[in-house]
């Protein structure tokens, strides 16, 4: 069986220290990344953190968007997690990166749901009752 949903990690390093402070411009950047992949808006919450740092989510029908921001050291973590074959990452992830004017983007795309595992290969410890 195929995957339910795509997982985009994005870490964004060395980015412009000012455009991860202000949580409404934060916002609409994300609005617009939701926009260009493709996805359908419903709603969004962001916040700001006293002295700094934003904290938001963009939900979609597909699922959501995350940002969390850490100006004090350029960086900001972005998630999608996402379902449906038509959403481009790719696009909203360039489009972001500029956004932020992140110097080191690290990407990477996952898959999460049911995938075809053979489960006597997994190893796991079962948590204490």
């Amino acid at each position: 069986m195929a995957a339910l949903l795509d997982l985009v990690l994005i870490d964004l390093y060395d980015c412009e220290t000012e455009s991860l402070k202000d949580a409404s411009r934060i916002r609409e950047g994300m609005l617009e990344a939701a926009k260009i992949m493709g996805a359908e808006i419903v709603g969004d919450s962001f916040h700001t953190f006293s002295p700094w740092g934003v904290s938001g989510t963009v939900t979609i029908a597909e699922s959501h968007l995350a940002i969390h921001t850490w100006p004090e050291f350029n960086f900001a973590a972005i998630t999608f997690e996402t379902c449906g074959s038509s959403m481009e990452h790719e696009k909203a992830c360039r489009f972001l990166v500029d956004f932020f004017g992140c110097k080191n983007p690290k990407i990477s795309f996952h898959k999460r749901g049911f995938l075809e595992v053979d489960l006597g290969k997994l190893s796991y410890k079962q948590a204490a009752g």
